[in-house]
């Protein structure tokens, strides 16, 4: 039977400095059929011309380095991957954005906008 999620099968990578999602984030992306996988921003920064780096789409903590923030936009931008910007926690003062968490509302809103009826969110 075809899985009804869209992120079934999909392989999506977290980029973040250790702290930025918990285990419940990863479980409720496997809940729904997706293939995590976590990564430290200088483990991506290294893999930025290594063409064996494979994901579907990414997620990345809004608070890195502002230079690996732009290599990693680069190399996602280059092979036409979608990706998101993401606190890793809830901030009472910021309203809009994405949040990396469990929440299903979370869940659903980052996967709309990286598999969504759209062409996917590319910056």
């Amino acid at each position: 039977m075809k899985s009804l999620s869209p992120v079934a099968g999909k392989t999506i990578v977290i980029i973040g400095e250790p702290g930025f999602h918990s285990d419940g984030v990863k479980k409720a992306w496997a809940a729904r059929q997706a293939v995590v996988v976590t990564s430290s921003v200088g483990m991506v920064t290294m893999h930025g011309s290594n063409e064996t780096f494979a994901c579907d789409a990414a997620i990345i903590d809004v608070t890195i380095p502002d230079e690996a923030m732009l290599a990693i936009n680069e190399w996602l931008e280059t092979r036409r991957l979608p990706f998101i910007f993401a606190r890793g926690h809830r901030a009472e003062a910021l309203s809009a954005g994405f949040v990396l968490s469990d929440r299903a509302a979370d869940i659903n809103a980052i996967v709309e906008a990286l598999f969504g009826s759209g062409a996917g969110y590319y910056h």
